[in-house]
C-alpha cells in the first residue's frame, strides 16, 4: 500500500490535479449556467472529501483526502473551478492529466490501489454530472440530469480510466 507521501512532490501535485481534471472533463463537456457549474463543483468536493467504505480501505485515497483537509485548514486557496472548467482547452488538459495519473499509478501503486483510485475518480465524475440539471428554459423546464455531452464525457473518462461507467 502506498500513501501520498510515497510520491515525489511533482507526483503528489499530479494526483491532486487528477481530482480537478475529472470534474473539469465533465463540466467542460457542457458548460451550463453558473449555478449549474457551481452545483457540479460543490457535489464533486463533497464526494472527494467523503469517507466511505469504498475509500476507507485505500491508503492512497485517504492520504489525498487528508492532504486536501490540511490545505483547507491552512487557508490555502483552491483554484476557481468555474474559471478552470471554462478555460480554452480545459477538456484536453484534463485528459492529459488523467492519462499521466493512470501511467503513474501503473508504476507506483498496487493494482488494487490503482483500480480503487481510478474507480474513485469515476464516481467523482458521475456525481459531478448528476449534480446540476442541464438545459431547459429559465425555469428549468425540459432540463435533464445528465445530458448527451456529459454522458459522452463520462464514457470517454471510463475508457481512459479503464473502469465501467
Amino acid at each position: 500500500m502506498s500513501a501520498l507521501a510515497d510520491y515525489t512532490s511533482e507526483e503528489q501535485q499530479l494526483l491532486l490535479r487528477s481530482l480537478q481534471a475529472t470534474v473539469v472533463l465533465v463540466s467542460a463537456a457542457s458548460m451550463g449556467r453558473k449555478t449549474e457549474t457551481f452545483s457540479e463543483g460543490f457535489a464533486a468536493a463533497n464526494l472527494i472529501m467523503a469517507r466511505t467504505e469504498a475509500t476507507a480501505g485505500n491508503a492512497l485515497i485517504t492520504s489525498v483526502q487528508f492532504a486536501l483537509e490540511q490545505r483547507a485548514e491552512h487557508g490555502q486557496p483552491f483554484p476557481d473551478y468555474e474559471k478552470v472548467a471554462s478555460a480554452t482547452g480545459a477538456a484536453e488538459d484534463a485528459l492529459a492529466t488523467l492519462r499521466a495519473v493512470i501511467a503513474l499509478l501503473a508504476v507506483k501503486a498496487t493494482p488494487e490501489e490503482a483500480l480503487g483510485y481510478r474507480q474513485w475518480l469515476m464516481s467523482i465524475a458521475q456525481a459531478t454530472a448528476a449534480a446540476g440539471k442541464e438545459g431547459g428554459n429559465f425555469l428549468g423546464w425540459g432540463a435533464v440530469q445528465i445530458n448527451d455531452a456529459e454522458q459522452a464525457a463520462l464514457q470517454q473518462l471510463a475508457q481512459v480510466l479503464d473502469v465501467t461507467a
